[in-house]
C-alpha cells in the first residue's frame, strides 16, 4: 500500500477558502488543520504558508483517473520522477477547483498554481501500474517507462 502527502503552497494572491474548496474536490476525506502559519493580515508578503497534508485519503483522486479516462496519462506523469520508491508530481490547482485532475509537467507554470503530491511505497512502480491499470491494457500493455510513455515535454509517443 502506497501514502500520499500533499502540499499546497499558497501566495499572496491565493484564497485560502479557494485553495480549501479545490482540495475537497479531490479530496473529500481530506482532514484540513488551521494553519497559524498561513498570514492574512497586512503587510502581504509574497509567499502566504503552506497546507500540508500526511498520508492524505487518495481513493476518490484515484476514481477520478479512471472516471475520467487519464489512466495513461497518470501512469507516466506519475512515475516521471521516481526516486527510491518515492514519486512527487504536480496537479493543477484550478483544474482541481473544477473537480478535474490536470498533471502539470517539469519546469511547466500553470495559471492558479499547483498541488505537490508525494507518493511513497516499497514497490512504487508496480503499485502505479496497478492502480493505473484498465481494460484497454489486455490489448496494448503499458508499464512505466515504456516505449509508449509520454516524452518529458507532453507529447505522446507515435506506436501506430
Amino acid at each position: 500500500m502506497a501514502t500520499m502527502d500533499f502540499k499546497a503552497v499558497l501566495n499572496s494572491v491565493d484564497s485560502k477558502e479557494n485553495v480549501e474548496l479545490a482540495i475537497k474536490e479531490l479530496f473529500p476525506n481530506a482532514i484540513i488543520q488551521k494553519n497559524e502559519k498561513i498570514n492574512e493580515d497586512f503587510p502581504i508578503v509574497k509567499e502566504k504558508g503552506t497546507i500540508e497534508i500526511n498520508n492524505i485519503d487518495y481513493s476518490y483522486f484515484i476514481q477520478r483517473i479512471h472516471d475520467t479516462k487519464i489512466a495513461d496519462t497518470a501512469l507516466d506523469c506519475m512515475s516521471q520522477n521516481i526516486i527510491d520508491n518515492c514519486s512527487i508530481f504536480e496537479i493543477s490547482r484550478q483544474a482541481a477547483l473544477a473537480g478535474k485532475i490536470a498533471f502539470v509537467l517539469p519546469n511547466e507554470k500553470t495559471l492558479g498554481g499547483t498541488f505537490e503530491l508525494t507518493l511513497n511505497s516499497p514497490n512504487l512502480i508496480a503499485w502505479i501500474e496497478e492502480i493505473t491499470w484498465h481494460k484497454g491494457r489486455e490489448e496494448i500493455p503499458r508499464e512505466v517507462n515504456d516505449d509508449l510513455k509520454m516524452r518529458n515535454d507532453g507529447v505522446p509517443q507515435d506506436w501506430f
